[in-house]
This record gives C-alpha cells, structure tokens and sequence, in this order.
C-alpha cells in the first residue's frame, strides 16, 4: 500500500488574509501579531500596521493604539503605518489632524483592503471638519474596496451626507466625469434628490427610475429614507416648542423675540395649520431635559434656544428627534445635520456684508474698534471680511472709551503723530521756525467702525478735526440706536450702515403699528427683537427650501433671507446713511464718487 504525503501545512500569511477577508478581524489581528514577532525589519513593521488596522476593524482600539506605539521610531514612508495612525487620530477625535495626515499620504503602494481604510478614514475626518468635497471624494471611491459588513450602513449615511452637501452643478459635473457606474451613482441620486426633493411624487418617480438604471447600488437602501423625508419636508409643524431664556439678565431680550413670535403666528391667515405653540424656559431646567419635555408634550418642531452654548449642545445632538430653527450660530465643524437650523442677528454676518458694501469704494481701510470683547469680535470679523474681499487694513486702533482715548485713536489711525514727528525732525535738521499743520495719511481709502451711537458721536468729530472728514466710514446696525434722534445724531452724518428694513418702513409697516401699540417702550428699545421673532415664525415653511435652493430669497423683516449649505440663515441688510442725524437709505440718495485720497491734502 503506497504512503500518502502529508498535506502541507496551511500559510499563517495566508490564514491571517483569509480571516480579514471573511471578517473575523479579531482572529486576524493576532494572526497579524503572531506573525510580526517572528518577522524583522520592514517586513515586522508592515505586519504590524496589518494587525493594528485589523484590531482597529475589531473596535479593539486600545490594543491598535500599542502596537502604533511600538512602531514610534518608524516614519511616515509606510503607508499602513500612516493610515492606521491617522484612524486612530479620528477615533481620538482629532479629525483635522487625521485628515491632514491621511489626505497627505501616496496612496499607490496600499493594498485594496488598506486602500479601503484609507479612503473611509480620510472621508470621515474630512467630513468632521466640513470638507464636503473632500469627503465625497474619498467616501464613494471607498466602495470600490471590500467594506465590512458591520460598517456598511455607517459609510453609506456617511457617503450620502458628504455627496449631498455638494452644490447641484459639482454634483453634475462629477456624475459626468465618474468612470465607474457605482461613483456615478451617488452623485445622480444627489442630483435626483436636490431636484426633486420638494416634490414627493416627482421624487418617487425619479427615485425609481435611478434604481433602475443602478441596480444593487449601495445607495438604494437611502431611498426610502429620502421619500420619508420628502413628505415631512412637504408638511408645516403642528406643534412648535419655543425655547428662549427667560433669566434676569436677558429677560427682556427674550420676550422681544416671544412676542415678535407670536405677533406673527396671530397674524398668520393660514388658520388651518396654524401650528400650536408652547414656550419653555431654558432657565428652568437642563436643556435635554427641556427637549425631552417638549417633545413628550407633542413638539414637532423647536424654536430656540438664543443662548450661544445652548445652540451648540443642541447642534452636537445626534440623537435629536425633532427639527430646530436654533436663535443663535455657532461655527462648529463638521455638517450640520438636516432639519438643523440656525438664525442670528450676528455681529459676524454684518461686518461681511458691510466689507462686501465698502469695497466699492476702495480696498485700503483703516479699522477703528472699541477695547472691549464686543470689539474684538468685531475686530476680528472685519478682518476676515475684508481680506476674503481682497482688501488691506492699513492700521487696527482698538479705541479706549473716553475723551482721550477717542482722539487718540484717531490721531494713532490717521498717522497725525507720525506727521508730526517729521514736522519736528525737519525743524531740528533745518533750524528754521517752519509751519506746521498735521497732515493725515495719504493711502487710506475708508474707515471700517467698530461702535455704538455713543462711540461714533465722539469719534467722527476727531475724524472731521484732523482732516478725514470726507473719508468714507462704514458700520454695522450697532452705530445706530433704532430710533430716530436728528439732534443727537448729527455727528454721525455720512456713515454708511447696514441695518434690518423692519426700522425704518421699508418692510410689514402694519405690523410694526401693531408692535408699537402693544409694547411701548420695548417695542422702541428692542425693536430688533421683535423683528428677529417675527422673521423667525414666518420663515419656518421655507427652511428646508431655502437649504436646498441657495438661490431663493424670502423677503424678512430683518432683511431679506437666505441660507447656506450649512443650514445657516443669511440677511441682505438696506443700506443707510445718516444726513442730517436722519437715517436716509441709501437708494434714495444721490451717489457718492469713488473717494480721492489726495483731496482735502
């Protein structure tokens, strides 16, 4: 009877592979381990990234992380070694750095499977800190790589958050350009969807249609979700919580906003679906608990809150069942989530506009702002402003608020001491009693204010003295108090200032009357509030609108609004200049040319 040979013995390489490719990560892990001790030089440190992605794939970061650390004395040139360290950077929380990491990386060496990791690791950091594009990018190419069962779902919300995210003509031009009908896929659904989410029947239509010519597309099993969501876009609330802060100290402000809100639900002629309204004080209890009552209550929809951390709690809760037009904005990163929403009368977005306004008439400013937290803010929101305009702060002077302290900054601004310090120089060198009169600095195009009535009354007189009198001087709605005062607003003559219509006719006169005649005084001192209520009832049927169609404007008492990507509310400000300590817009006003800077010399 002959021998038989022994059956060689299974390759461990081979076994550890197979156990990745099956998904029995953990088991491939310490196949990868086992064989690492056994292995030296490169060979060593690549089974060891090998073991430390596969532990990762487990959810055994803790062990990865070990084995990342007994690879601290290699460099980046591993490209495994790289990825893994740059996914424990995003489980870490740290996605910038893991997105800085992964997006720099040479990918060509990697094997699909770390190809896979590379572009889900890179995606999802990029997609924590904002960057759709980058994102989109890298989240559909992960689907030509073997994905986990386990993480299917995740990276297919994922996908689709970053590839909605996306404008309607990149989305366009990158289903053109997509060599594969999986790539093309995601980015026609987002087509089919931003076109037609609006319309219920059209989107089901469409949707089928898409399913049809990508069959078995990871995406498919967003549909259903995208036809749900279609039909709740499609239905007002009827029944909305109101969260405002009804402490001691913005007491006042937040029964502007409540009676500006409810000023206009009474006003709706829609009586039919009229939504039911509930306000909370988010003074009373925690927030979550405040959201779980209203929600027990029978909330769809909530209104609030106005403090700033507050919004931001609200903004990094997942877990959130209902839809939020938040009284506040933060910038926080990552995509806010749908049906999440944010409106504010931001300092922020004012001086933007007011950079936007002012480079017509020049790009070399000067920026006068208060020494105080306030102006910081400012200070620094002009500063973005006008270098995303492509303009040039000549001199920042923060200004102390007292006599002193104004005209100092002026002469700081204008360069007044420094003209008089060659006066003195030339006097010295030449021996001779010359003249002197204090010459302002040539290059300045305009002023960018910073400042409240009070400020602005005691800065533009320096200004005027020391000859800058024609100067061009902007400024946000805060230089003016709202209500008309030619006699205590003289100085002001010639600023130009962005402010809300509602103040000065231009917008729902009637109501204004009715807001008058019910809350006088506050309707006076808060009359930004009241209009910030208003606006806030009435734009809350077009949210999901104005997020998918950037273009549409709906007429506000606050201005005219619109919304980014981000789910954030945007005003169009009227333009307005003080003549004669009256408010005049500017429209109405003759033109002022570009400004000479050699004149008044």
């Amino acid at each position: 009877m002959r021998d038989t040979a022994p059956a060689p013995a299974p390759d461990p390489r081979a076994l550890a592979n197979a156990d990745l490719a099956a998904g029995n990560y953990a088991a491939a892990a310490r196949a990868y381990e086992t064989l690492a001790m056994a292995a030296s030089g490169t060979d060593a440190v690549r089974l060891r990234a090998m073991a430390a992605l596969a532990y990762q794939e487990a959810g055994d970061h803790a062990t990865a992380d070990g084995l990342l650390g007994l690879l601290e004395g290699t460099t980046g040139a591993d490209q495994a070694v790289a990825t893994a360290r740059a996914r424990s950077l995003l489980h870490a929380g740290d996605a910038a750095a893991a997105a800085r990491l992964a997006g720099a990386l040479d990918t060509t060496p990697l094997t699909p499977y770390q190809h896979g990791v590379h572009a889900r690791t890179l995606g999802a950091a990029a997609l924590t800190t904002g960057n759709a594009e980058t994102a989109a990018t890298a989240l559909v190419s992960a689907w030509r790589y073997p994905v986990p069962d386990s993480a299917r779902e995740e990276l297919a919300a994922a996908t689709w958050r970053a590839v909605f995210a996306l404008p309607e003509a990149m989305l366009d031009a990158r289903k053109s350009a997509a060599g594969a009908a999986s790539e093309a896929g995601w980015y026609d659904l987002g087509l089919t969807a931003r076109r037609n989410l609006l319309d219920t029947t059209a989107l089901a239509a469409a949707t089928d249609a898409w399913q049809q010519t990508y069959p078995g597309h990871p995406a498919a099993a967003l549909v259903e979700s995208l036809l749900e969501r279609s039909e709740a876009l499609g239905v007002r609330p009827r029944s909305i919580a109101l969260l405002l802060p009804f402490e001691a100290t913005l007491r006042p402000a937040a029964q502007a906003v409540r009676d500006g809100f409810l000023t206009a639900w009474f006003g709706d002629g829609d009586l039919g679906s009229r939504p039911a309204v509930r306000v909370y004080s988010t003074a009373d209890a925690e927030l979550a608990t405040l959201v779980d009552q209203a929600h027990a209550d029978g909330a769809e929809f909530i209104v609030g809150p106005l403090r700033k951390d507050l919004v931001a709690e609200l903004r990094a809760d997942s877990d959130l069942a209902v839809g939020v037009l938040a009284l506040n904005v933060v910038d926080a990163p990552g995509l806010a989530r749908p049906g999440f929403y944010q409106f504010g009368l931001t300092p922020e977005d004012e001086a933007a506009q007011v950079a936007e306004h002012a480079a017509r008439r020049g790009s070399r400013a000067l920026l006068l702002v208060p020494d105080s937290t306030w102006g910081e803010r400012l200070g620094q929101a002009y500063e973005a402003a006008w270098s995303a305009v492509g303009g040039t702060v000549l001199s920042r002077v923060d200004y102390s608020e007292n006599t002193e302290g104004y005209a100092r900054a002026v002469r700081e601004a204008l360069a007044i001491d420094a003209s008089k310090a060659r006066a003195v120089a030339l006097r010295e060198h030449l021996d001779l009693p010359l003249h002197y009169e204090p010459r302002r600095r040539a290059d300045a195009e305009l002023i960018l204010l910073a400042a409240f009535p009070g400020n602005a009354r005691q800065l533009m007189p320096q200004l005027r003295y020391f000859g800058a009198g024609a100067m061009p001087v902007f400024a946000t709605s805060h230089v003016y108090g709202g209500t008309r005062d030619a006699e205590g607003d003289v100085d002001l003559d010639g600023i130009e200032f962005g402010d809300m219509p509602w103040l000065f006719g231009a917008a729902d006169p009637a109501t204004r009357a009715t807001v008058e005649r019910h809350w006088q005084p506050a309707a006076a001192t808060m009359a930004r509030l009241y209009a910030f209520g208003i606006d806030a009832y009435r734009v809350l049927p077009y949210l999901a609108k104005l997020r998918l169609q950037p273009a549409l404007r709906v007429p506000g008492v606050t201005g005219e609004l619109t919304m980014d990507r981000q789910g954030v509310m945007h005003r169009k400000l009227t333009w307005l200049r003080f003549v004669g300590g009256v408010p005049r817009r500017v429209t109405d006003l003759s033109p002022v040319p570009p400004h000479d800077v050699l004149a008044h010399q």
